[in-house]
């Protein structure tokens, strides 16, 4: 059996050992736009390629595929830089990779989101995964939706509002962990330009940094409409030291998925139709 965990290394032969082991395979997936005038357009897609990578190298039941490299943007269009995929084109490629690991066996799928406004749409990647194979897993989550990465935001930051919104404190200082030459430290900024509110648009990635109780309500705006700089938060409070803290919580955590990923039940379809619909006949909620 090959210890390789990436999985585009691997031989065919050892893809169906991998199969036959049962493996997981998570699949990063990122975006190319720009963050601020301080960090790279590669940022998440290199912070989610660094959280999956660190924590498949250390499993024996996990396979690292390469990181989706182009997201849904087309928000951030009015900065220079990003590439957007359009929404149907990024679904469709998104659910076709997804289908081609289940095609091959593997039937246990974990999407782990790098970009904000690729969330909703790996939702429905997932879920048209399902159902075009009913004996297949195949889950989602944002990195900064784990737990672990929550309470070390709670326990590491330092910024006010937005604190760990876009290229503020804590995607700056994940960055500044991975890859400290390649982050312009002369140009860091503090940017809460978004009005403060109540019940829209708190874009603060690790949960609610106001007291009082919200409703959030999703409204994506013009991103120069939001910042002026581009960046979200205070990124004058980053630091490579908290940026380890939060990539140590997130690989902590995303451990503590697979470990129940993996033992989770794929059940059975118990269909309680008077009549059901045979593998001949047209299915609408059974595409083919």
């Amino acid at each position: 059996m090959s210890d390789e965990y990436r999985y585009d290394k691997l031989t065919w032969p050892e893809v169906n050992e991998a199969v036959e082991d049962e493996k997981m395979v998570l699949v990063p997936v990122g975006a190319t736009e720009d963050h601020g005038h301080h960090l790279p357009l590669d940022v998440d897609r290199e912070l989610v390629s660094a959280i999956c990578e660190r924590t498949a190298r250390d499993r024996d039941d996990t396979l690292l595929f390469p990181t989706v490299d182009h997201g849904y943007l087309p928000h951030h269009m009015d900065y220079p830089g990003g590439i957007t995929i359009d929404w149907e084109t990024f679904v469709k490629h998104t659910i076709d990779i997804c289908v081609s690991l289940a095609h091959h066996g593997f039937e246990k799928i974990l999407l782990v989101n790098g970009h904000g406004s690729n969330d909703h749409l790996l939702q429905q990647v997932a879920r048209q995964v399902i159902l075009q194979y009913p004996d297949v897993h195949c889950g989602n989550l944002s990195w900064w939706q784990i737990e672990e990465v929550r309470e070390a935001a709670r326990t590491h930051r330092d910024a006010g509002p937005q604190g760990s919104a876009h290229a503020g404190e804590m995607e700056t200082s994940m960055y500044l962990a991975l890859h400290p030459d390649d982050v312009r430290t002369d140009e860091l900024a503090d940017d809460v330009s978004y009005p403060e509110s109540k019940h829209f648009n708190n874009l603060d990635l690790a949960g609610e940094t106001r007291e009082e109780e919200s409703t959030p309500v999703a409204m994506m705006e013009w991103w120069s409409t939001v910042s002026e700089t581009g960046t979200m938060g205070d990124a004058t409070e980053a630091s490579a030291e908290k940026g380890e803290a939060f990539l140590d919580a997130a690989v902590e955590g995303l451990h503590s998925v697979l470990d129940e990923y993996r033992d989770h039940p794929i059940r059975e379809i118990d269909d309680h139709h008077a009549r059901t619909v045979d593998d001949h006949e047209y299915d609408p909620f059974r595409p083919k």
